[in-house]
């Protein structure tokens, strides 16, 4: 019985402190990215939509934030140029207002993912071979065209 008690005392105690740890306010993701790399930025619901807010960084210059469903947020490309290394991303909530740092790291090499032309291929593939499946599972059961 004491070392239920004890477990259950480290448990509140932890989640107590991630309680109130503060939440990072600006955000960038992905976060490893690459050069030419589009990403999406926030502020984390920290800054007064009818305010306005800013990101600023070498990676992708100055952007305006627009309202939106999470927050205050807008896509940027990073530039091709981008050596890899350490980045320092700030988010200005209106002139002169709070401001809100994140460092994010951009890797060597080419942007991982999916395009929307791999995305259709792979779709139009998946489609041929499940409607292949469903005519040869036909013709098995003996059914005519």
């Amino acid at each position: 019985m004491k070392s239920a008690r004890a477990a259950a005392v480290a448990l509140i105690s932890a989640s107590a402190l991630a309680l109130g740890t503060p939440v990072a306010a600006a955000r960038v993701e992905p976060d490893p990215m690459a050069a030419g790399q589009r990403v999406r930025i926030s502020d984390g619901r920290q800054c007064a939509a009818a305010r306005g807010a800013r990101a600023d960084s070498a990676l992708f210059g100055s952007v305006a934030l627009r309202p939106g469903p999470r927050g205050m947020a807008a896509d940027a490309w990073i530039v091709e140029r981008a050596a890899p290394g350490r980045y320092r991303v700030t988010i200005e909530c209106a002139p002169g207002g709070a401001k809100f740092t994140e460092t994010v790291t951009v890797h060597r090499g080419r942007v991982e993912g999916v395009n929307m032309v791999q995305a259709a291929g792979g779709l139009a593939l998946f489609l041929l071979a499940g409607s292949a499946a469903y005519l040869l599972r036909r013709r098995g059961a003996g059914a005519r065209y």
